[in-house]
């Protein structure tokens, strides 16, 4: 089976890309070596980009890395690619939560629409870096519901799954998350590039 090193140590992405891309590739974890890649790229594909060749410099083997964010339509479409780190980067989780809901109580729940947005990069210091997009259209629940995902899945409502990521199952999530969608357009880009799966 052909192997992918994944370009995260955030172990919820890990698992996520492990499931999503078997059969297919099976999924090298960094080990203490990861460098350290300060994400200050002004897009999405320059931080997958920064994270790709970061980790190929490293360890020589096929990357794919991604960039994800929650976009929310009443706050001009932050988070954004400040998602993780969104209020300070010194903050839990349920403290992102609370500084978002601060940012959207001038606005009624019903305007909080919102999406994740993935992309991907595949590099193989060979050829040009590809990039792979996926989104995930919702809004934002009034409260965080359920202990499902990570991140911020418990205060995303799917429009597609008529319930939360936070309550949704593995399957379900798989069906309609961003991630697994942008993951989606890289397995077809694979597919019709034969010399990939050699």
């Amino acid at each position: 089976m052909n192997s992918l090193l994944i370009a995260t140590q955030n172990i919820g992405k890990i698992k996520e890309f492990e499931k999503l891309l078997h059969p297919v590739f099976s999924c090298l974890r960094p080990d203490h070596r990861a460098p350290a890649v300060l994400e200050d790229g002004k897009t999405y594909q320059e931080n997958a980009l920064k994270k790709a060749q970061g980790f190929f410099d490293v360890y020589q083997a096929p990357v794919l890395s991604d960039d994800s964010g929650l976009e929310i339509d009443v706050l001009g479409g932050a988070p954004g690619i400040y998602s993780a780190r969104f209020g300070s980067e010194e903050f839990s989780w349920p403290e992102r939560f609370d500084y978002l809901y601060r940012q959207l109580s001038n606005s009624p729940p019903e305007s909080w629409l919102a999406r994740f947005r993935c992309v991907l990069c595949y590099y193989d210091g060979h050829q040009e870096p590809q990039f792979f997009e996926g989104i995930c259209e919702g809004r934002i629940e009034v409260r965080p519901l359920g202990q499902g995902g990570f991140g911020y899945d418990p205060l995303f409502y799917s429009l597609e799954l008529q319930k939360g990521l936070g309550v949704a199952s593995e399957e379900e999530k798989a069906l309609v998350s961003h991630r697994s969608r942008a993951v989606s357009a890289f397995l077809s880009w694979v597919r019709s590039h034969p010399h990939m799966l050699t």
